[in-house]
């Protein structure tokens, strides 16, 4: 059962199935998932059950008064019936069928991406920190859950200061010649040249290990007693480093220990807050007696019990989770707690309680979790708000139909005619939509022309959004009234000259009366529109403007940059644009390359020892 955890079956083979119209006496009385279809045979929602004779009856003849489960029962005209063998194994069943076919009134974690955490392996030569995404069964410790890159960076930034542990990659280490400047500026022992010893240090490690372990105070005691005893033998210099990272190592964790709460030891608390059909679920991550992080989990217009719900994300939560704690802190008593408790044991590879509080210490923890969660919800309602205004600004401003709830901008990016690139950045309900940007590479355009560079582009996306029905609310550009003029007559040609458009014209600086003001320019009107500078639209446009120019040029220096590596081996005798390409794929990167031996290279299909040997030679001589 614990690869069922982490890989639960796609398909439903060796499951026993039946479909029915709502009639309880048809279900089975055994543990297993339903999933209620409507009239057209769309999944509604999908349910575990111990007992699904009993859970249906219940629902269809209407013994269970709760408003979400009348409302479900109105929408709901078959049921279909999964039995399996166990709790556990609907438990799971239900979580695998909710991510096949996303039900419309299953709650679903909009964050799929992993957890953050730091690894650090002690058994491998010179250890390093790492902050990482996955887990692997690789023997080293990983320490988190960290929700955003930053604050693990933060944490291993620290860490670094306090500890000079090593940050270059094994293969870098392993071919140098000389330090690097983390070594000049004293936050590298440099162990790629011998400047330090394995055993020195390996106790490096062993003391980074007690802090991410939370055994700060046992740090301190010890570095103490070394101070004391370097002291006594006179050796005056090595107990004042020791006694320089002791008052750093102090002022680095004082921050944390004003965070940390009786009983909080190792343990997630979650909190729950609902205002009518939204919720709002936090969770507080406690480890080593400290708060590691907190994170909040929006539900909007939900059509099931809040119970349920909770359930449901639970284990979706430690689905995507790398680490599970020994204890779970629950505000609700959960219907398969012991069956979940029991997956998540097998995960953890040790015993997971799962614990309603109810009083003392833990249902204070509970209570500032659902605290937080209603925080979040006072301020995320408040940002959905001034978003929602922001966008009716931008209906009224640029004399839209609709409001723009999804925008999308266009940029075109060149030096010099040079790798002419374009990009396009979409803002959904005024926050970036970063799944849908998009870059360009223009095909067969020679010298500068932005306006024929934009022709292509909108014409390659716009041709397509069509053929998909996958169109936006507004179509901004980035330019002025001539990119205006492109963007209408490639619409015109699609047919799409109904579609939302306006360009928006940098400002400049004019003189010494500072800059001109944005400027927006829509068909139909000669003359650009010049609101004020500091409305919600004109910043919520000019902000997607930023967005796409930003994104338009990180592409186009992408370009550059690739163009002068491959010139670079180019250049070389027997080197080719195959064989640079081989070079490259097989490294990763020049910097790899660089750094290569002799040997290495010539490792290389199609690379010869000699051919090798000059590769090495220039590409040192141009270092």
């Amino acid at each position: 059962m614990g690869n069922q955890y982490n890989k639960p079956p796609d398909d439903m083979g060796g499951l026993k199935k039946s479909e029915t119209a709502l009639d309880a006496d048809a279900a089975p009385a055994a543990p297993g998932c339903y999933i209620m279809r409507d009239k057209s045979g769309a999944i509604l929602y999908v349910g575990k059950a111990c007992n699904l004779r009993a859970r249906l009856r219940n629902y269809i003849n209407a013994t269970d008064s709760r408003y979400s489960v009348k409302f479900l029962m109105r929408r709901a005209s078959a049921v279909e019936f999964i039995v399996v063998d166990s709790e556990k194994e609907a438990l799971l069943l239900e979580n695998t069928l909710i991510k096949k076919h996303k039900p419309k009134y299953n709650v679903r974690l909009r964050d799929d991406k992993n957890y953050i955490s730091i690894r650090l392996h002690s058994d491998e030569p010179f250890p390093r920190m790492t902050v990482v995404r996955r887990h692997k069964h690789d023997g080293a410790r990983y320490f988190g859950p960290y929700h955003d890159t930053q604050a693990a960076r933060k944490t291993l930034k620290q860490l670094q200061s306090l500890f000079p542990l090593r940050v270059c990659s094994d293969h870098v280490m392993h071919n140098r010649a000389r330090p690097c400047i983390y070594y000049q500026i004293k936050q590298c022992l440099a162990p790629c040249v011998g400047l330090v010893d394995a055993a020195a240090y390996d106790e490096l490690v062993r003391q980074v290990l007690l802090i991410l372990e939370g055994r700060t105070k046992d740090l301190e005691r010890e570095l103490l007693r070394n101070i004391k005893t370097l002291s006594e033998k006179l050796q005056y210099e090595e107990a004042a480093v020791l006694r320089d990272r002791l008052r750093d190592l102090q002022a680095t964790v004082q921050p944390q220990r004003a965070i940390v709460h009786q009983g909080a030891s190792d343990k997630d608390v979650f909190g729950v807050y609902s205002e009518g059909r939204f919720i709002e679920i936090q969770v507080l991550n406690y480890r080593n007696n400290a708060m590691t992080g907190a994170k909040s989990f929006p539900f909007d217009r939900v059509e099931m019990p809040v119970e349920e719900l909770f359930g449901s994300f639970l284990l979706q939560y430690y689905d995507a989770m790398v680490g599970v704690p020994p204890e779970i802190i629950v505000p609700y008593k959960l219907e398969s707690d012991n069956a979940l408790s029991s997956l998540l044991s097998e995960k953890r590879g040790g015993r997971v309680r799962i614990i309603h509080a109810q009083r003392g210490v833990l249902y204070k923890l509970v209570a500032l979790a659902a605290e937080n969660a209603r925080n979040a919800f006072r301020e995320r309602c408040g940002k959905e708000k001034a978003l929602r205004d922001a966008l009716e600004n931008v209906r009224d401003v640029l004399h839209l139909s609709t409001i723009p709830e999804r925008m999308e901008c266009f940029d075109i990016s060149t030096i010099q005619g040079n790798k002419t690139v374009a990009a396009m950045a979409v803002f959904e309900n005024g926050q970036p939509a970063k799944k849908r940007y998009r870059r360009y590479e223009i095909r067969g355009l020679e010298g500068q022309d932005d306006f024929e560079a934009m022709r292509e582009v909108l014409r390659r996306r716009y041709t397509r959004a069509k053929e998909e029905n996958d169109l936006p609310d507004l179509v901004l550009i980035d330019g002025g009234k001539g990119h205006l003029n492109v963007a209408m007559a490639v619409l015109r040609d699609l047919g799409l000259d109904r579609l939302g458009c306006a360009s928006i014209a940098k400002s400049r600086t004019e003189g010494d009366s500072g800059h001109s003001p944005e400027r927006f320019f829509i068909p139909g009107r000669a003359n650009p529109i010049v609101p004020p500078q500091q409305s919600p639209a004109v910043l919520l446009l000019s902000g997607l403007r930023d967005e796409t120019h930003r994104f338009a040029i990180t592409y186009h220096r992408l370009k550059r940059k690739k163009a002068t590596l491959t010139s670079a081996l180019l250049e070389i005798p027997g080197v080719g644009k195959h064989r640079a390409h081989v070079l490259l794929t097989h490294f990763g990167s020049m910097s790899r390359l660089r750094g290569a031996v002799v040997e290495q290279v010539a490792a290389v299909p199609g690379i010869s020892g000699k051919l090798a040997q000059d590769i090495v030679s220039a590409l040192r001589s141009k270092k």
